[in-house]
């Protein structure tokens, strides 16, 4: 016999409530299976709300989203506000890289005009030294064809003049190297002054670096005859101030004694001067060529880049 169990009023009232509203009769059949549920079985068999005073109120929210679809002169619009951002950064920048590469290219040419001016000063200097080197070539030559008539005496005041040392002239062109050697030669806008550059350039690396190499042989072979045909004693007596010329305001230069008399061999010393000589003359002819490329690039480059008062 099974037990009955005991149902709070408060619930037995609302079952009866909820039966009554439904419309079904009561069934007084099954008591037993009724009560052996549980409250909470039976509340949600019955789908009794926890709190029937909102169950009336209550609804269900779905919720949906709104898609906006753009129309198509707006994604125009957006395309073309993104390119007209783009383009001005483009121009701008541009326009900055510009003004870099103009204040550069005028540095550059600033730089290189100072040169040119250095390089124009030395030439002056190489023609005015061959032009005083040349005749004492041809009098050391006559010199050593008549040693016999001279008591074999190397004058003093012709090889002095040639033992002073080589005429050439070598310009380093370091801004023309840097520009080439950086690329930065594409600076330069003017083709008038690129084109002058690169003839200037060619000059000096050509025929008068050529001109230069010949001249130093050309002295080289000189010295390397005097070194072996002539008798230094004198020589070495005054530069070491063993002895002091008789007049040393009108000192010319130190003698030296000829030691060898074979002709053939005095033949090829004196060849050697006129050797020296017409180096000197061709090279001279590339000094010209030189000095007036660097000055009419000077000119070029201070009437395009304005650089007087720099």
């Amino acid at each position: 016999m099974s037990k009955k169990i005991k149902i709070p009023a408060e619930l037995e009232d609302n079952i009866k409530s909820t039966t009554e509203h439904s419309g079904q009769p009561e069934d007084h059949s099954s008591p037993i299976s009724e009560v052996s549920k549980t409250p909470s079985e039976v509340a949600v068999e019955l789908q009794i709300p926890k709190n029937p005073s909102q169950s009336s109120n209550m609804e269900v929210h779905h919720p949906h989203h709104l898609t906006h679809k753009k129309k198509w002169n707006e994604y125009l619009l957006e395309f073309l506000m993104l390119f007209l951002a783009v383009f001005l950064g483009f121009v701008a920048e541009n326009i900055r890289e510009h003004y870099v590469e103009r204040h550069r290219e005028k540095a550059y040419m600033y730089s290189l005009i100072q040169e040119l001016k250095f390089d124009t000063s030395n030439y002056q200097r190489v023609l005015k030294d061959i032009n005083i080197l040349n005749p004492a070539l041809d009098s050391s030559y006559t010199n050593v064809k008549e040693a016999a008539r001279l008591n074999n005496i190397m004058q003093g005041k012709w090889q002095s003049i040639i033992n002073q040392g080589s005429v050439e002239y070598r310009p380093s062109l370091p801004t023309i190297q840097q520009m080439q050697s950086s690329g930065n030669l594409r600076l330069i806008l003017n083709q008038e002054v690129g084109k002058k550059i690169s003839e200037y350039l060619a000059l000096v690396r050509g025929h008068l670096e050529r001109g230069n190499n010949n001249v130093s042989a050309a002295a080289a072979k000189v010295y390397a005859f005097e070194d072996a045909y002539c008798d230094y004693t004198n020589f070495r007596k005054i530069d070491s101030g063993e002895e002091q010329p008789a007049n040393s305001i009108n000192f010319t230069g130190y003698s030296m004694a000829l030691i060898e008399k074979n002709q053939i061999k005095l033949n090829e010393f004196a060849n050697s001067f006129i050797n020296y000589q017409a180096n000197n003359t061709g090279y001279k002819r590339n000094v010209i060529q030189a000095k007036k490329l660097a000055t009419e690039l000077i000119v070029l480059i201070d009437r395009e880049y304005h650089l007087e008062n720099e």
